[in-house]
């Protein structure tokens, strides 16, 4: 820089310092969005960062889809997996605020999550049970029954590789997707739980998303 006189100056400036943890956090913000592959990523990592800050569970995939589903709405396993682990654990129900909130940083559409919410019976200012809205989240976002409760199992199960859940949460989604549903005749809905009881006895008492589609299977809708 050149001062007054024509001379040279040169600007002391204090040591930089990098805060320790910095370097690590950047790292995990990194590995975290290419996992997620956000549609918007400054609103996700607005939503990442202030979880951090309040020391909660940010919204992250457990792995990169690859391929990235080509869903309508951009809901996907993973995207509805997020949901899931970031709204299982609140206690006294959900709320539409933190549905939205989770729309916005993920990229799925409201008017569809809206709806699905609705259908779980919340209201605007209320708070509903986590595992009804995620129902109905399901089944806005698919075509099928069948689809549905093979988004739902993807999302909760604990062993991604065989995606199994038990029985005794299958039927608690499809029951309810069955109470909403003007297509599924009692003795059909009737038929397919004693079905599906029966798979599950013989696989101690676990369903994997194949299991629906076994031409055995009675139709489910």
């Amino acid at each position: 820089m050149t001062g007054r006189n024509g001379r040279m100056v040169v600007a002391t400036l204090g040591e930089a310092r990098v805060p320790a943890p910095l370097p690590r956090i950047l790292k995990d913000y990194t590995k975290a969005a290419i996992r997620t592959q956000p549609k918007d990523l400054l609103a996700w990592s607005a939503a990442y960062f202030r979880c951090m800050s309040k020391g909660t569970a940010p919204p992250v995939k457990d792995r990169l889809e690859f391929p990235i589903p080509e869903a309508e709405g951009g809901m996907s396993p993973g995207v509805l997996r997020v949901f899931h682990r970031q709204l299982k654990g609140v206690s006294g129900g959900v709320t539409w605020r933190q549905v939205e909130e989770l729309c916005a940083a993920l990229g799925v559409a409201q008017d569809q999550a809206r709806d699905a919410w609705r259908r779980a019976g919340g209201s605007a200012d209320g708070t509903i049970e986590w595992h009804a809205v995620l129902s109905h989240l399901a089944a806005v976002f698919t075509s099928t029954m069948v689809e549905a409760l093979q988004l739902v199992m993807m999302a909760v199960t604990e062993e991604p590789v065989s995606q199994r859940v038990s029985c005794a949460t299958l039927l608690d989604h499809y029951h309810r997707l069955f109470k909403h549903s003007n297509t599924t005749s009692e003795d059909q809905y009737n038929e397919a739980v004693s079905y599906l009881n029966d798979i599950a006895n013989y696989q101690d008492g676990y369903l994997t998303p194949s299991d629906l589609t076994r031409s055995s299977c009675p139709s489910l809708q």
